[in-house]
């Protein structure tokens, strides 16, 4: 086995061993466990009695026609009362969760409507969009954020279309509307408190995925192919951008040889370096 691939294998073996709750695709695998599910669920929205989760498909797809923009959702579950849930754990703040929330309500919709079914049907349907926020998109300093829809001047008129976003940020001290959730906030930032029943068995399940030397290949592999498929774009992209400065400079009349020293400059090559690439890509291109 060549010395990169045995390198790269141990820094992903370590990578495997460090994940946490927080982490793809540790959640998502947790809560294929319909008990710890319904659990987290019973937490985050302790309004609602939701007596067993029947579904819980991590690393759920929907896309709504084979061009449409396709969604990955860590879990999309469903409850004994056909509530239907997406949850996502979110570490980093890309500043467009509204958007995000927004395209995952309408494809949840799309998933639970066949084609000749009546609007109505959404009735027995109600959805949850879910987020578990290392930050707090909305910067009030609150545990829980819940949106609906109302009427803007007169906000006791709700829209009754049974959609809710929720969105919680771990890093909040306002825990007014989300007490139940803060141990497993404290387990997302790092503290497992083991004397709280639903997080020992959340991290029990985190310690035995970790040691399923299966599940480690297959995420070793995983990131192995998508790593050599990054390396293949940037590796294209490089050539198309050599290949494009080559043809500009010998348009303006530059010899060979100034050229090829262009490019060892450009790249960080020995000028022998430069001359194969400069004659690979020439070849390549033909």
């Amino acid at each position: 086995m060549p010395e990169t691939l045995v390198s790269e294998r141990a820094a992903l073996h370590a990578e495997w061993q460090q994940k946490t709750i927080k982490d793809d695709p540790i959640f998502g695998t947790v809560m294929t466990n319909p008990e710890l599910c319904a659990e987290l669920l019973r937490r985050a929205l302790p309004e609602l009695t939701i007596w067993l989760v029947k579904d819980a498909d991590p690393q759920h797809t929907i896309q709504a026609t084979p061009t449409a923009k396709g969604i990955r959702i860590d879990v999309y579950a469903r409850d004994d009362q056909e509530r239907t849930y997406t949850v996502e754990m979110q570490m980093v703040n890309e500043h467009n969760l509204p958007f995000r929330m927004r395209e995952y309500q309408k494809l949840m919709d799309q998933e639970i409507l066949n084609s000749g079914d009546d609007y109505d049907k959404l009735a027995n349907y109600p959805t949850y969009v879910i987020f578990f926020c290392n930050f707090d998109y909305y910067h009030r300093g609150l545990a829980r954020y819940q949106f609906e829809f109302r009427e803007k001047w007169h906000p006791e008129i709700a829209a009754g279309d049974l959609r809710t976003l929720v969105v919680f940020n771990t890093k909040a001290k306002d825990y007014q509307h989300a007490a139940e959730i803060r141990p497993f906030f404290d387990m997302i930032r790092g503290t497992v408190d083991t004397k709280d029943k639903f997080v020992a068995a959340v991290d029990a399940e985190v310690q035995a995925i970790r040691a399923d030397k299966q599940r480690e290949a297959r995420f070793m592999k995983e990131q192995i192919e998508l790593r050599r498929q990054l390396r293949k774009s940037e590796e294209a992209g490089r050539d198309k951008t050599v290949l494009n400065m080559i043809k500009s400079l010998e348009s303006q009349g530059m010899p060979k040889a100034q050229v090829v020293k262009t490019i060892a400059i450009a790249e960080s090559l020995s000028v022998e370096e430069a001359q194969k690439y400069y004659e690979q890509l020439l070849v390549t291109e033909q």
